[in-house]
């Protein structure tokens, strides 16, 4: 990977971040959403009608059109979020932890052009490790540097990093970005309930990272030598692999992701699943989720 590339790449057309709660409110100071802030801006007017409270006419609005008038306003908001990465064993093999970081730049991108609050945080066998909520270019540059270095096993930025736990770590409501490709040391589905326990307060989006070889196992008419990684060591060896051994893997596969997508829904939580590298495809990916989330929002 090269990260003066993939910064170009992601560059021009940031993803609209949809939050996972209405912000629009006509009462100042009152927001049921993550967004906060200190003023709002005009959406509209409309006439007064029985059952609004007097003290929303707005005066100046109502002398002009000659009627009662109240004054609609979205706030000027500023809600947070944060992108956690995994670097766990199985994260490290084939083409994964490419996925993930091409996802969690595109994400770290669209929160800077948004002028939002936004943090990078890492997961390792240690905990979680932040690297504080900052806003505007320094911030993202900060970031993404972070970022990058975790391609190239960087202890120094790894260790700077502040342990967090995730049910203090950010305000409630705010928009939670965690990638992870959700698997245990044996390769079946990681124990899920202490995460959507700690994250019940935040907007939860998981980002299941896969890669062709785990998402859809490949299969022939003959059989054929695939490659392999050890996740521990690096080490890659070439196995050989039966059609019927083929059939079976994959078979394997496509039923741990359904039980794992079956976990969220149950808790009313839609993921995002990538299951190929590429900045386009994964930034058409993430952009589907957020204006699916916008539809159903309106």
């Amino acid at each position: 990977m090269d990260g003066r590339l993939l910064l170009a790449e992601i560059r021009g057309r940031p993803i609209d971040l949809v939050p996972g709660k209405k912000v629009i409110s006509i009462n100042p100071g009152e927001w049921t959403s993550p967004f906060e802030g200190k003023g709002f801006e005009p959406r509209g007017y409309r006439d007064f009608v029985l059952g609004d409270s007097p003290r929303q006419i707005h005066l100046p609005t109502s002398a002009r059109r000659g009627v009662p008038t109240i004054v609609e306003r979205v706030a000027i908001r500023d809600f947070k979020l944060m992108i956690i990465v995994d670097l766990s064993p199985s994260m490290r093999v084939r083409d994964k932890l490419r996925i993930q970081h091409e996802a969690a730049a595109i994400m770290l991108y669209a929160a800077w052009q948004a002028e939002t609050t936004f943090a990078l945080a890492v997961r390792t066998a240690e905990g979680i490790h932040s690297y504080g909520l900052g806003i505007g270019s320094r911030h993202f540059y900060h970031a993404f540097r972070i970022l990058w270095s975790l391609c190239t096993d960087d202890e120094h930025f790894r260790m700077r990093g502040s342990t967090i736990h995730l049910r203090r770590c950010l305000p409630p409501n705010a928009m939670l970005l965690y990638c992870s490709d959700f698997l245990d040391a044996d390769g079946g589905i990681s124990r899920l309930q202490p995460l959507l326990r700690a994250v019940t307060r935040y907007d939860f989006i998981p980002i299941i990272i896969q890669d062709q070889l785990e998402a859809s196992f490949p299969q022939s008419r003959h059989e054929s030598l695939i490659s392999f990684g050890n996740p521990e060591t690096a080490v890659r060896e070439d196995v050989w692999v039966s059609q019927s051994a083929a059939e079976r893997i994959a078979q394997i596969h496509e039923t741990r992701y359904r039980e794992l997508v079956a976990q969220f829904v149950q808790r009313d939580i839609k993921p995002v699943h990538l299951g190929e590298p590429g900045v386009e495809h994964i930034r058409a990916s993430v952009d589907t989720y957020f204006r699916r989330r916008r539809r159903l929002s309106s």
